[in-house]
């Protein structure tokens, strides 16, 4: 038999011309190694604890990716002036004099319109926001609510069939 490398029973790999009993071709290793590979894919794949955790982060972080794209086209900075924004126009549009309004005054003196202009527009953004992310926030407790009535002693396939997609009405997309 011409030199080859064989396997030892603890898979170290040797070069032979005569292997020792219980030494196989690297096929039957490779072989071996795959299906204990698959076995614990299958172990992996009926363990519900793993389903369920892995559950719970498909659904936390289909949540966060779709709420994510809803502010996308602004800087991360920019979206920390969000609350202010929203406070000082809501007290301008309602005539409260009392109220600071410096922040958006000089956002509107920025872009060259009138601060009352300014006002209207950041309160429709503030609320298309909070109904879209409202939206998918309920969404998220619903898959949460789906898996936590499934009980303890669910089974991971049972598990995994709970199918989560985020979209909002209107969108021609999901995130996932």
């Amino acid at each position: 038999m011409p030199t080859a490398t064989w396997y030892s029973p603890s898979g170290n790999p040797e070069i032979w011309d005569n292997p020792p009993e219980h030494y196989i071709i690297e096929a039957e290793w490779l072989a071996q190694r795959q299906a204990e590979a698959d076995a614990a894919e299958q172990v992996r794949l009926n363990d519900p604890v793993l389903a369920r955790n892995e559950k719970y982060a498909e659904i936390n972080n289909g949540c966060q990716t779709a709420l994510s794209a809803l502010t996308l086209t602004y800087p991360d900075r920019e979206l920390l002036t969000f609350e202010r924004q929203e406070r000082e126009a809501r007290a301008l549009l309602a005539g409260d004099s009392a109220t600071d309004v410096a922040h958006i005054t000089a956002i509107a003196q920025g872009r060259g319109i009138p601060v009352e202009e300014l006002a209207q527009k950041i309160i429709a953004k503030a609320d298309a926001f909070a109904l879209a992310s409202g939206l998918l926030i309920g969404m998220r407790q619903k898959y949460e609510d789906q898996l936590n009535a499934l009980g303890e002693d669910a089974t991971a396939e049972q598990i995994r069939a709970i199918t989560v997609s985020y979209s909002l009405p209107g969108a021609d997309g999901s995130a996932s």
